[in-house]
């Protein structure tokens, strides 16, 4: 075997340039001219592409029968290729996320579910290395109301929820902060300023608006809630409700704990046993 050097060229069976004799030009064969392969590294690329094209099956089989046999082997490669190439491997990552969303999200919820602990124990390392991003992120999810903020509430994992009860509980934390926003006071404290007060007449009045209240609306799903509550919620931005119709929020938390929305939609739409409380505090 002659060693390769920069004064010896060599002539590709394959494209038929004459190239110089280095590994910049053609891959190492120990058996070939120079300690190097007869074709020029593009020409061995091009055959091996088509050589896959035509025996694409047969190769992918084969592959997936030695990955099965050879775990480990697999494992210290992909370690090694990744140690090597640390941006390639970050940038096919950020690819492949962002072309698989759905895919990504369902295999980081089985991971959560599956290594509980794990997964606690990287989120404290996360917060404890980013706590300024996260606190924002936290003060952004607060304001927008996302489904895992919501969920969080709840204290329910947001894969048990159906996307109709969180919307409830969106629209009640809604409408709660627009009658903080507009400062109405609740039913409660206008009672105790009546009874402080010794107004009779405050009081009296107070009964009265709220025998007048419609109270026989009927919820017989949770479609019929939502659309419900964002009515409401349009009311309260227009600012065409009353102090005293405000407070029907309350009026209507005890109709549905009590009466309205069957115990089973409960069950169904929460993906278990327990009952889902829309009315505790923010």
């Amino acid at each position: 075997m002659e060693a390769a050097n920069v004064e010896n060229t060599k002539i590709c069976t394959g494209c038929k340039k004459e190239m110089l004799a280095t590994k910049e030009f053609f891959h190492i064969n120990k058996k070939g001219k120079y300690g190097l392969t007869s074709k020029c590294k593009p020409c061995t690329k091009a055959k091996s592409e088509n050589y896959y094209k035509k025996n694409r099956k047969k190769i992918n089989e084969t592959s997936r029968k030695w990955k099965k046999e050879n775990p480990e082997k697999v494992k210290e490669i992909a370690r090694k290729w990744y140690k090597e190439n640390p941006e390639k491997c970050k940038e096919y990552s950020r690819k492949w996320y962002k072309e698989n969303p759905e895919k990504c999200k369902e295999k980081g919820v089985k991971y959560r579910e599956n290594n509980p602990e794990k997964f606690r124990e990287y989120m404290r390392k996360s917060y404890k290395k980013n706590t300024e991003k996260c606190k924002e992120r936290s003060k952004i999810n607060i304001e927008n109301l996302t489904d895992s903020y919501v969920s969080s509430l709840m204290k329910t994992p947001v894969n048990h929820l159906n996307p109709q009860i969180i919307e409830t509980r969106r629209l009640i934390i809604l409408i709660k902060r627009e009658l903080r926003k507009n400062n109405f006071k609740t039913l409660e404290t206008m009672q105790e300023d009546s009874t402080n007060k010794n107004n009779s007449q405050m009081e009296n009045n107070l009964k009265e608006n709220d025998n007048k209240r419609d109270l026989n609306f009927e919820v017989k799903n949770s479609d019929d809630l939502n659309k419900m509550l964002s009515g409401f919620l349009m009311d309260v931005r227009r600012g065409s409700v009353s102090h005293y119709s405000a407070n029907s929020i309350n009026l209507v938390a005890d109709k549905i704990n009590k009466n309205n929305l069957n115990q089973l939609e409960y069950k169904r739409l929460s993906g278990g046993d327990r009952k889902i409380d829309f009315f505790e505090k923010e």
